[in-house]
C-alpha cells in the first residue's frame, strides 16, 4: 500500500475506494485533491492489479479505481478479478478515448470509465450517485446479484443484422436505431458508453439515435458481439424463454409509449425508459430462474402485481433493483428515476409529465391486457398520479379510458 488519506472525524458515512495507477505524478495530484476535501471519502493509492487484490482481500471498500493500460495485470484483468472475488465494489475504470481495444476489452467489467485526467469532483459524483443508489437494496445478496451481472442478454442475431446493415452503403441512422432498439441489452450498453465521462457530454443523452451518432458504428459492432457472447454463456432454454418474453413485453411497451408523443420532442426519450422499466425482472430471472417461476406463480394465484410478491422471494422489487444495476452503469439520473418509480410516479418530485405520462401508460396498459394477467388496468396505474388534472387532461387527449381494457386491447395489437 503507497497510502491512504482518512477522513476527519464526523464526517458520517465514509466511503473507500481504492485506486491502482502506476503513475506517480497522477497519484500524487490525486492525492493531494483527495486530501483538501471535506467530503466522506477515504482513498487508498496503490500501483498494480497485485496489490489491489491484496488490499481488497484485507479490508473493505466501497469503489475501485483503474487505470486502463496497467503492466503484467491490465484494468480488464483486474476488474474481473475483483466482479469474481468482490462482487459487491463498484468497479470503475480510468482510461483515454482514443484507446479503443484497451476500452472495449474492460467494458464488459466495467461499471462505469473516467476519462483521464481525472477530476476528483468527478470521481466523488460517480462514487456517491452509484452507492446512494445501490444503497437502496437492502438485501446484501441482491447487492450481489446486480453487481455480478455483466449486461442484459441480447437476441443472438443482433450482431448479424447489425453487421449487414452497417456493410449496406444505402443504410442510414435509422436502419441502425431500430437494430439497436430493438436489443435491450445493446440498447442499455449503448446508452452506458455513451454517457460516460469519456464523451465529455455536458448534458445526458436518452435518446437511441443521439447514442449511435456519438458511440460510431464500429463500436456499436463490438458492444453488440459482447451481448450475443453472454447471451451464449447463459442460454437454458428455461431462461431464453422467460427474458424472450420479457424482452416482447419490453418492446410493446416502448413502441405504445412512443406512438403517444408521436412527433413530439420527448418520444425518444419515452421509448428509452419504457424498454428499460422492466430490467430488474431480467437480473431476477437470471440470478435464480426457479424462483422467479414460483414468484410469478403466486402473484397470479394471489391477483397481486410482481412487485409485490418479489420482496418475499428476493429481498427486493425488480424496479429497485433495476434502477440500482442502471445507477451502476452510469445511465442518467432522470432515467433512473423514472425506472424506480415506474409503478408509483407521483413519488417523483419533478417529473416531465408527458413523458412520465406516457412511459407509466405503457407500463399499465401493456401488462394489464398481457395473457394471464390478473389486474385490470385501474389497478395497475398509479392513483394518485392519474388523478392529478393535468394528467387526466394527457389521458383525455390521448384517448385512453383506464376503466376499458377490451378497448386498449384493440389499440395495442399494433404493437
Amino acid at each position: 500500500m503507497q497510502g491512504s488519506q482518512p477522513l476527519r472525524a464526523g464526517t458520517g458515512d465514509v466511503k473507500r475506494v481504492l485506486f491502482v495507477d502506476e503513475d506517480t505524478t497522477r497519484v500524487a495530484s490525486l492525492r493531494r485533491a483527495f486530501g483538501d476535501q471535506h467530503e466522506p471519502l477515504e482513498t487508498v493509492f496503490v500501483s498494480s492489479g497485485e496489490q489491489a487484490l491484496a488490499e481488497l482481500a484485507q479490508q473493505h471498500f466501497d469503489a475501485i479505481v483503474s487505470d486502463i493500460c496497467m503492466p503484467q495485470m491490465d484494468a480488464a484483468q483486474l476488474l474481473a478479478a475483483v466482479r469474481e472475488r468482490h462482487p459487491e465494489v463498484i468497479r470503475l475504470c480510468m482510461g483515454e478515448a482514443d484507446d479503443d481495444e484497451s476500452f472495449l476489452r474492460a467494458v464488459p467489467v466495467t461499471h462505469q470509465f473516467l476519462r483521464k485526467p481525472c477530476n476528483p469532483e468527478t470521481v466523488r459524483e460517480v462514487i456517491e450517485r452509484a452507492c446512494s443508489l445501490a444503497a437502496i437494496l437492502h438485501d446484501p445478496a441482491i447487492r450481489q446479484l446486480v453487481s455480478r451481472l455483466d449486461t442484459l442478454p441480447a437476441t443472438p442475431d443482433t450482431y448479424q443484422q447489425l453487421s449487414a446493415a452497417i456493410a449496406r452503403p444505402t443504410s442510414h441512422t435509422h436502419d441502425i436505431s431500430e437494430i439497436v432498439s430493438n436489443d435491450r441489452a445493446l440498447c442499455v450498453k449503448t446508452l452506458q458508453i455513451v454517457n460516460s465521462a469519456l464523451f465529455r457530454r455536458s448534458s445526458p443523452i436518452t435518446s437511441i439515435p443521439a447514442a449511435i451518432t456519438y458511440v460510431g458504428l464500429e463500436m456499436l459492432k463490438s458492444l453488440a458481439l459482447s451481448a450475443c457472447v453472454f447471451t451464449a454463456l447463459e442460454g437454458s432454454p428455461h431462461i431464453h424463454r422467460l427474458l424472450s418474453d420479457l424482452q416482447d413485453r419490453s418492446l410493446r411497451k416502448a413502441r405504445f409509449a412512443h406512438s403517444l408523443l408521436d412527433g413530439e420532442h420527448g418520444a425518444d426519450e419515452a421509448f428509452t425508459v419504457a424498454l428499460l422499466l422492466d430490467v430488474g425482472q431480467a437480473v431476477l430471472a437470471l440470478g435464480s430462474p426457479e424462483r422467479f417461476e414460483a414468484m410469478i406463480g403466486e402473484a397470479r394465484d394471489r391477483g397481486l402485481p410482481w412487485q409485490e410478491v418479489e420482496g418475499k422471494y428476493f429481498g427486493a422489487a425488480h424496479p429497485e433493483v433495476g434502477a440500482c444495476l442502471l445507477a451502476l452503469w452510469g445511465l442518467p439520473l432522470e432515467l433512473i428515476e423514472a425506472v424506480a418509480h415506474h409503478h408509483r410516479p407521483s413519488a417523483i418530485a419533478h417529473p416531465q409529465t408527458r413523458v412520465l405520462a406516457a412511459i407509466h401508460v405503457a407500463d399499465a396498459a401493456v401488462d394489464a391486457t398481457t395473457a394471464g394477467s390478473a389486474l385490470r388496468l385501474t389497478e395497475r396505474l398509479d392513483a394518485a398520479f392519474i388523478q392529478r388534472p393535468d394528467i387526466a387532461r394527457q389521458l383525455s387527449e390521448w384517448h385512453i379510458d383506464v376503466g376499458a381494457d377490451t378497448r386498449l386491447v384493440r389499440r395495442l395489437q399494433a404493437f
